[in-house]
């Protein structure tokens, strides 16, 4: 829903379109819309099935595939080894990278396509099916560059039509905020169980029983969507509010804030996308893994950033309440630099592990240390982020803006990619020193960003 500016005394002109009739499933007591519960357990399945697969991708390639196989057994490797001239733990990481950078990407395409051609209903059946054939696929093992293609086409569809298909549910912002605070609580907790249950299984029991897992979950996902679909008895029209006449373009002052804050947010997820490629391979490696004197799963690692994460999200909501209510209303871009510090820090932390090896095994306080820090930077950073980029300064030119916080993403995962093809020949402090240094210029480019839209805001109001 878009709201006419205020006070520019012209009322928001009205368009009709269709609410989404789902069958009544009361599963969640939550006081949320029919739907939100079929929403919510189907966005949980297919992350399960996600997080699972990323967490032991990497691991699989290392420790079995590229070394039980030659290369020209599995389609198009020979082709990315010779053409990228990587092979070894350089080529995983280059396999691995390159899956998590087309899942940054495609979803722009499936956006598009999703508005344009099937809508959010028919986006979530075909992406998912198609993410459910690219799980079943990690089984035929020639298959590997496939499946992961599968698996990234369907979340470009899936992704965006479902958020949009939430969105759909509500009348009022309110209630809307409200569910989508759930809706990622969903999300969050499919990451914490995702890694612990494929990859107990795919690390203890076999890869090919975790990947079979993760293609359960997906098929789980399209069964409770399928079953709580749209039940023609219930269609209802409803009013939605569209652009006010009065709104305009997006001020060409708004762009250089808005590019600053996309390069930056990039910037400062480079350490967080190594945490499913080189960082998993370095503290199997050098640290010894050990809770509480027992050994656990280096894939635990991704399920104790999501619980982490999800920690630092329910906490955060009555800290800045807290903080507002002493100091007065904050910025999204004040915010996203305060996490950008968290993040340095937390960079800082594998920079100090790493200069403190070389004697044994290091401890795995390091690893909290530094996954605790980055969640709670990037807990700041990405909601603020998406809600500056929303914004009603850039009424028109949103979904540019977002659009443009994908492409960002999809940078990020392509230079991380690049760095962890380097993991191996580069020595341990200079790798994450590099990642430190982006960090860094990520955490000046939001600070920057702050200070222009700071100009803009004045600029309006003289204007205004």
């Amino acid at each position: 829903m878009v709201r006419g500016y205020a006070g520019s005394g012209t009322k928001p002109k009205k368009r009709v379109t269709a609410a989404l009739p789902f069958r009544r499933i009361r599963s969640l007591r939550t006081g949320q819309p029919d739907g939100f519960a079929t929403i919510c357990f189907t966005k949980f399945w297919e992350r399960v099935a996600y997080y699972g697969l990323q967490a032991i991708l990497i691991l699989y390639l290392t420790e079995y595939l590229l070394v039980t196989r030659a290369t020209d057994e599995i389609w198009l490797v020979a082709w990315i080894s010779t053409v990228f001239e990587v092979k070894g733990q350089a080529l995983a990481s280059s396999i691995t990278g390159g899956f998590l950078t087309l899942i940054s990407i495609i979803p722009i395409v499936g956006g598009i396509i999703t508005d344009r051609v099937l809508g959010p209903a028919r986006a979530i059946l075909v992406g998912g099916s198609i993410m459910a054939i690219g799980h079943l696929a990690m089984a035929y093992e020639p298959a590997l560059i496939l499946a992961l293609t599968c698996i990234a086409l369907g979340i470009g569809l899936f992704r965006g039509a479902i958020a949009s298909q939430l969105g759909s549910l509500y009348d009022t912002d309110s209630r809307r905020v409200e569910g989508f605070q759930l809706y990622f609580l969903a999300v969050n907790l499919a990451g914490l169980a995702g890694p612990f249950v494929v990859g107990t299984i795919g690390e203890e029991a076999g890869w090919h029983w975790g990947f079979a897992t993760s293609a359960f979950a997906m098929l789980v996902a399209l069964s409770i969507y399928a079953f709580g679909h749209f039940d023609p008895a219930k269609a209802r029209k409803v009013e939605v509010p569209a652009y006010a006449p009065s709104a305009t373009l997006l001020s060409a002052r708004k762009w250089p804030s808005n590019i600053l804050l996309i390069a930056g947010v990039g910037l400062l997820a480079i350490p967080n996308f190594q945490l499913f490629n080189a960082y998993l391979l370095w503290v199997k490696k050098d640290f010894a893994l050990l809770l509480f004197g027992q050994p656990i799963p280096v894939s635990w690692l991704v399920g104790m950033d999501a619980a982490l994460s999800l920690c630092v999200l329910v906490a955060s909501v009555p800290a800045w309440r807290a903080l507002e209510r002493h100091i007065g209303p904050v910025s999204s871009l004040t915010r996203a630099s305060f996490g950008a510090l968290f993040v340095c820090a937390g960079t800082c932390m594998l920079l100090a592990a790493a200069l403190m090896g070389g004697g044994g095994k290091l401890t795995l306080l390091w690893c909290v240390a530094f996954q605790f820090l980055n969640a709670a930077g990037l807990a700041q950073i990405l909601p603020a982020a998406l809600a500056e980029l929303g914004s009603k300064d850039n009424v028109k030119g949103s979904a540019t803006s977002i659009s443009g916080y994908f492409l960002g993403l999809f940078f990020a995962g392509l230079l991380s990619t690049v760095l962890a093809a380097r993991f191996e020949a580069l020595p341990i402090t200079t790798f994450w020193s590099l990642h430190l240094g982006c960090a860094v210029a990520g955490a000046a480019m939001l600070l920057l960003a702050k200070k222009t839209a700071d100009h803009f805001v004045r600029a309006q109001g003289q204007m205004g």
